[in-house]
């Protein structure tokens, strides 16, 4: 196997959306990197809904009942109804993977997508890996499952020590399992109108004009953990204080309209514009032209909580000084060094953020040249394409 080209079957629920930019970046990496990959998604056009997966079952347990009940008993009985899912899934999958003939099968979250990758490399005889990053394992309702599928795996990678930590916390016993950090991917660019050189003030070279007004960029998912809601609650204390304010929003989501109502209650509807879904290009072109990438994320109500925000990358690797929240992998890529970290839920201390970028232009360069360094360092996509490659390559050498 050395000396062939690799093959890897990607499983993923879908096609990579709106908000998992990191998945297209690193499978580009990987392909740049000489390994052949291939997209497989478990769910086709609105192969979410309820009616599209109890036909999917339907039709699997019509065509291979046993092995379709077989591979929903080897999940386990805690995993409920989703078993059976996953076995249909893994069974209308198979035809296509093998005909790919991969050496390994990955997939990214380890919740239904890990399961039907550990069922589909069962059958074809090859190695399983899945990428961890946060809510797919904080919102299992069922700890034994979980571990139950991570304990089939032959390699799990995280994007963070912090998923590891908290995986072992929710009884997946890490100790035995064989486990590596990849960062989560990102578009790779480093920004050369926004990039800081180690003397250059803000306004020399993050876009800032000094007689224009302050530019804040958020890239999200309208979602809690976002913690879109602080920052507009910040933005309202700046807009008070007499501050020339623009802030723009990118990204769509189940609070859209909630947010929006937020926005018309604070007074701050002509300084703030939500852009919706739009192309990741258009939403980075604005962020190579803010002063501050702004994200106050925090654990939501129902435990759902970010890994390493792929944006806090985006913004760092182009120059960007950043506002975020020290919680779960976030302060692995952002500490006091190299930008600004407040307390969740706290639209002063957010606040008091952005006007420390605004009047110290030379320790923002400073913080913003230190993270770029270290996405440089760390974060790269070619990186995390290495460590995913040698993985998967002695995997294979192995079977």
């Amino acid at each position: 196997m050395s000396n062939e080209r690799l093959r890897v079957a990607y499983i993923l629920l879908g096609a990579p959306g709106y908000s998992e930019t990191f998945i297209s970046a690193e499978v580009h990496a990987v392909r740049a990197a000489g390994v052949e990959v291939e997209l497989f998604a478990i769910r086709k056009g609105d192969g979410g809904s309820r009616l599209a997966q109890a036909a999917l079952v339907s039709c699997a347990l019509v065509r291979r009942p046993l092995k379709v009940f077989t591979h929903a008993f080897g999940l386990g009985p805690s995993y409920g109804a989703r078993a059976f899912l996953a076995g249909a899934s893994a069974v209308s999958l198979l035809r296509d993977i093998a005909t790919f003939d991969p050496d390994v099968v990955h997939a990214h979250f380890v919740n239904l997508p890990t399961a039907v990758a550990v069922l589909t490399a069962d059958d074809l005889g090859k190695p399983a890996t899945a990428t961890a990053h946060a809510a797919d394992f904080m919102l299992e309702r069922k700890p034994g499952a979980l571990e139950r599928r991570i304990r089939r795996l032959d390699h799990l990678f995280a994007v963070s020590a912090a998923a590891f930590r908290q995986l072992n916390d929710r009884g997946v016993s890490m100790s035995e399992v064989p486990h590596s950090i990849v960062r989560a991917s990102f578009d790779g660019v480093f920004g050369a109108t926004a990039g800081l050189g180690e003397t250059a003030g803000l306004g020399e070279t993050a876009g800032r004009c000094a007689d224009g007004p302050i530019r804040l960029v958020t890239v999200a998912r309208l979602v809690e953990k976002k913690g879109v809601d602080t920052a507009l609650d910040a933005v309202s204390l700046l807009v008070a204080d007499g501050l020339d304010i623009r802030y723009d929003i990118y990204g769509d989501g189940p609070l859209s309209k909630a947010l929006a109502a937020r926005t018309r209650l604070n007074g701050i509807s002509s300084v703030v514009t939500f852009h919706g879904a739009v192309p990741h290009l258009e939403a980075m072109r604005a962020l190579d032209a803010c002063d501050v990438a702004l994200l106050p994320c925090r654990r939501s109500a129902n435990g759902d909580l970010d890994g390493i925000p792929v944006f806090l990358m985006e913004a760092g690797a182009r120059g960007v000084p950043v506002v975020t929240i020290p919680v779960s992998g976030v302060t692995e890529l952002v500490d006091h060094t190299c930008g600004w970290l407040v307390p969740p839920i706290d639209p002063e201390a957010a606040a008091d953020a952005i006007r420390n970028v605004i009047r110290s232009p030379e320790e923002a360069a400073l913080r913003a040249s230190a993270l770029r360094c270290r996405i440089r360092s760390e974060f790269s996509p070619e990186l995390q394409a290495t460590r995913l490659i040698d993985t998967w390559r002695r995997l294979a050498d192995s079977t």
